[in-house]
């Protein structure tokens, strides 16, 4: 679990521990400054138990939020501040706002009703109040306008959109296809699978897939319910599978956030024209990714479906205002 509250693993979590009566020490990024390895969002959280789930980033940020989330747990007071690089032993020379606290039954109500949401990938807000930091506030609220998202110094206010998993629609389950699954599946991905070889798509052969989906190409490509923030990643076992998959998605009334294809660069270029001429607007293909992947000089199909992931990764990034140009992290 990645340690936000766009994470349903991790919300899941922390309602199973309050429902069966447990407090968790909570220490959540709330403002960052500078390079930081995670930003604003990212979670920690201690269990009775003593289970760390989550992570605000490692290093030393990372023992630092462990220790004062497990002195919340222990009846320790709620605390804010700035933890900075020139008063801590922080390495990364950036600053961060951490919020420290202990979850209990008041919560519960707040979560559940987060769990529900993400559940329904029904876009929500969560809103943080720390004005009283005695006694801090967390509420599910309407989606967050684009202008009032973030940290509020002046209302002590902290409000964060809240994403359900982005779905990555795989079309393939071949070597690459099925090595792709558990990686994409691993970092947050909801990952569904179409293929025609009933001997490759079943969900015994992809057990991190959230469906598997046997059929004919053309009928899997054109009734898949892609949305516009949705992935879609095109390794089908040969070029006219891919072009004819390529043309479905790209023709669709909804365009989806990102479109990659394997294949080399002397097919990628034959496959842009064919669609073309096909009818598919310029634009659309030459938004495609293909060929796909963060160029890392990969060969084997662990190798490339670790570059299709960190492609995916980034676009990602993009879609949500972060990544490259956000910040100096990776």
């Amino acid at each position: 679990m990645n340690g936000s509250l766009s994470d349903l693993e991790f919300v899941g979590a922390l309602v199973a521990e309050l429902a069966a009566g447990r407090a968790v020490g909570l220490a959540s990024l709330l403002a960052t400054r500078g390079s930081m390895p995670r930003h604003a969002g990212a979670r920690l959280a201690v269990t009775e138990d003593g289970r760390a789930l989550g992570t605000v980033g490692g290093g030393a940020i990372e023992l630092i939020a462990t220790a004062r989330a497990r002195e919340a747990l222990a009846g320790g007071e709620p605390s804010i501040e700035w933890v900075t690089s020139g008063r801590s032993e922080m390495a990364c020379g950036g600053d961060a706002l951490l919020a420290v606290r202990a979850l209990g039954p008041d919560d519960l109500p707040a979560l559940r009703e987060l769990e529900g949401a993400l559940g329904r990938c029904e876009p929500v807000a969560v809103e943080e109040g720390w004005r009283d930091v005695a006694a801090p506030s967390l509420r599910v609220t309407p989606p967050a306008h684009p202008t009032n998202v973030g940290w509020d110094e002046g209302r002590a206010l902290y409000r964060e959109p809240v994403l359900a998993p982005s779905r990555l629609h795989v079309f393939g389950a071949g070597h690459v296809g099925s090595a792709l699954v558990p990686i994409a599946a691993a970092v947050g991905f909801e990952v569904l699978v179409y293929d025609d070889r009933p001997e490759l798509a079943n969900a015994r052969n992809l057990p991190a897939a959230t469906s598997v989906t046997c059929g004919s190409f053309d009928d899997l490509a054109s009734g898949a319910a892609i949305g516009p923030r949705d992935f879609v990643v095109v390794l089908t076992h040969g070029h006219v599978a891919d072009e004819l998959v390529l043309k479905h998605v790209l023709t669709r009334d909804v365009e989806p956030a990102y479109v990659g294809c394997i294949g080399s660069r002397r097919k990628s270029a034959l496959a842009r024209e064919h669609l073309v001429a096909a009818g598919v607007p310029r634009a659309r293909v030459d938004a495609v990714s293909m060929p796909i992947g963060i160029a890392i000089g990969a060969v084997t199909p662990p190798e490339i479906a670790l570059a299709i992931a960190a492609q995916l990764v980034r676009a990602r990034a993009a879609l949500r205002g972060e990544g490259p140009g956000k910040g100096e992290g990776a």
